[in-house]
């Protein structure tokens, strides 16, 4: 492990690189606002929120950004058309009726992440996952370690362990509802 400039490459074999989040604040703070703006001219009843590693303080992340538009379930159709119409779709394995995915890794300095769900619904898990780790600094140092130990191994292997760390969040969410 190399740190240097806000970097920390895990792994010559993996060429996976994790920065701090407070490291694309600047560019972040230039940005966001453009998309916001333009997502709200594309789909102007859905609700925006900067979601995922670059939205914690302190959370280690490979730089990409992600955001969340919640929409009613009415809106929903119609918010995935809108934005297939003028964004890649992204990881269509994963959709549902209640949640599509879409990038864009061209216009900005990062690539950019899009999560579209219906409000109140089984994938509407964001904003819940961002209280998790900001409130209580041992959630958040036990997902750095996660990301930490598993980027050295590529990046299929450190997408396992991040998603078995947030499945185990989710489902200790569920029994306690």
């Amino acid at each position: 492990m190399d740190i240097g400039r806000g970097m920390i490459t895990v792994g010559k074999e993996s060429n996976m690189h994790l920065i701090l989040s407070e490291t694309l604040t600047p560019v972040l703070q230039a940005h966001l606002p453009l998309i916001a703006s333009r997502l709200a001219a594309l789909l102007p009843q859905a609700e925006f929120h900067h979601v995922g590693a670059t939205a914690i303080p302190g959370a280690l992340t490979k730089g990409d950004v992600d955001v969340m538009l919640r929409v009613n379930a009415e809106d929903f159709p119609g918010a995935v058309a809108a934005l297939k119409s003028q964004f890649v779709t992204k990881q269509p394995q994963n959709w549902t009726d209640t949640f599509a995915s879409f990038g864009d890794d061209a216009s900005f300095p990062f690539p950019l992440g899009i999560q579209l769900v219906i409000r109140n619904a089984e994938n509407d898990i964001f904003l819940f996952l961002h209280q998790y780790f900001t409130a209580d600094p041992s959630h958040l140092a036990e997902y750095n370690r996660i990301k930490l130990e598993h980027a050295p191994l590529g990046p299929e292997e450190y997408w396992k362990a991040k998603d078995r760390l947030l499945s185990s969040i989710l489902a200790a969410r569920s029994t306690n509802r």
